[in-house]
Parts: structure tokens; sequence; C-alpha cells
């Protein structure tokens, strides 16, 4: 068994992280709230702007423009978005794990990896990392967003990736976080199917022209999906924290008890020992 001090000092060690955890998660409540809030503000404007985008392309069936060319597949890009810290349960990995799950073969894809999490794991598996960016913020600076994407466009509007995917955390609450994957580029018109089950298919008259209209809407539109899985996974990464520093703080409180127990036992041991060592010392003085 070990010694009194020993359990005592570990005792102390585990109340020591234990108030580190819990300050984390109220740390990581604090922020969820507002990050939550801001995730599910973006939402309807999101989902507006590519059913929009998806019916002019669709009304435009003879449109010649670089971001709507359909290619065949010789090399793919994900863009993902993940975390810069840990602490944060299985979030980073089970986000990172099904991005690499939808990836067919890495020497033909390249990376453009936002998060600290997203570069190291692709950089230790050697995938080509087209670019990193790092420290995103709780409420990501347009600018940031704005170079995020247009690294994207470039990437396709060059050649190098036949076809763009957007890959994040769709936050819903602070227990359940799903991996989502997106395809950016090229932008897929509405299929008359689905615009069949909405109602009768609307007509479009463009002004000025059809090519200034997408020229300006389509890179607003990737820059709208960036900006909005950025606000989604920052709102399931401090959801998750809050979850699994919440966890550890119970475990710790766990632990304390237990060594709690073990402690009194050794005590109980100790005086039990020393009542036997008096009684025996006076039985031989007698």
């Amino acid at each position: 068994m070990k010694s009194l001090r020993e359990i005592r000092r570990r005792i102390r060690s585990v109340k020591s992280t234990q108030q580190i955890t819990k300050a984390m998660e109220m740390v990581a409540a604090a922020k969820l709230r507002k990050a939550q809030d801001a995730a599910e503000n973006a939402r309807p404007y999101a989902e507006q702007m590519k059913e929009i985008i998806s019916r002019l392309v669709g009304a435009m069936p003879n449109m010649q423009h670089p971001l709507v060319e359909q290619r065949e597949v010789k090399n793919s890009g994900f863009l993902v978005v993940a975390a810069d810290r840990g602490l944060c349960g299985g979030y980073n990995t089970g986000l990172l794990r099904f991005a690499a799950g939808n990836i067919k073969d890495k020497d033909k894809t390249q990376i453009i990896a936002v998060g600290k999490k997203a570069r190291d794991y692709f950089r230790r598996r050697e995938y080509n990392l087209y670019s990193a960016h790092l420290d995103i913020e709780d409420y990501p600076e347009w600018k940031r967003v704005q170079q995020i994407a247009r690294e994207g466009v470039e990437s396709f509007s060059s050649g190098e990736c036949d076809e763009l995917y957007l890959v994040y955390t769709e936050f819903v609450n602070a227990m359940r976080q799903i991996p989502r994957i997106v395809k950016l580029l090229p932008m897929e018109p509405v299929k008359e199917e689905q615009e069949a089950q909405k109602g009768a298919k609307a007509l479009y008259h463009f002004e000025p022209d059809e090519e200034a209209i997408i020229d300006n809407f389509l890179p607003k539109y990737i820059e709208s999906l960036v900006y909005h899985s950025m606000l989604e996974a920052k709102a399931s990464e401090h959801g998750a924290r809050m979850t699994a520093m919440g966890s550890a703080t119970e475990n710790a409180q766990e632990m304390i008890d237990s060594l709690t127990i073990v402690l009194n036992r050794a005590r109980q041991a100790v005086i039990t020992q020393e009542i036997l060592e008096i009684s025996n010392t006076a039985m031989a003085m007698d």
C-alpha cells in the first residue's frame, strides 16, 4: 500500500487538474452560447444563397463559366475545417478521419487545411498540402474567409484540381456534432426533379447580363459557405470541449473520492498498528 504522503500528494494533484478542467468547461460554455447563435443565424443565409445560385446556374444551361465547367476528375481538392487546439474529445479525430475516408487517392488530392489539427494530421500522413490557415478566431475575419475561398477558387480555375469539396462539422448540440462534406466546385444546378417538387420553374431576366451576374455571385457563394462552415466548426469545437471537460471534471471527482477512501483506510491501518505496538509494549512491561 502507498504511504499516506504519496496518497495525499496524488489527491492534491487530481484536485489541481480538476480545477483546470472545471475552468475550461466554464470558458467553453460561455463561448458556446455566442458561437451557437452565430452559426444558427448564418444557416438561413447560406442555405438561401446555395439555392439561389443553383437555380441561376440551372436557368442558364448553355452558360460557359470556369466555375461551372464539368471536367474529367483527375485531381481533387479538399478544404477541411478543424480546430487549432485539442482537449475537445473526439471532435478533431472524427472529422479528420471522415475527411480522409472520402479521399480516394491522396497522391491526386490537395488539401487546404483550416486549423492546426487539420494541417498536422495531413502533413504527418504526407498529403499534398496546398495551404494552411491557423489561429482561427471565434468570429473569423471576413478578409481571412475571402482569402481561404479565393485559394479554393484559384486551385479549381487553374486546373490544379477538377473538383473541390468542403469538409466541416455541423453543430447539433453540445453532445452531438456531425461531419459534413459539401461539393463546392464545379457548381451544380438544381436538378429538374428537385425543381418539379418545389413547383413551377422560375423564369429569370438577367441584368446587365448572365456572365456579369455569375462572376459576382459565385465567389460570394463560395465565401458564404466557407464562412458558415467555420462558424459551425467553432460552435462544434466549443460544444465538444465543454462536454469533454465536464466528463474530465466528473472523472476527477470520482478519482478523488476513491483516493480519499484509500487514504482513510491507510490512516486506520496506521492507527491500528500504533495501538497494537502500544498494547504489546505495555504487556511486555508488565
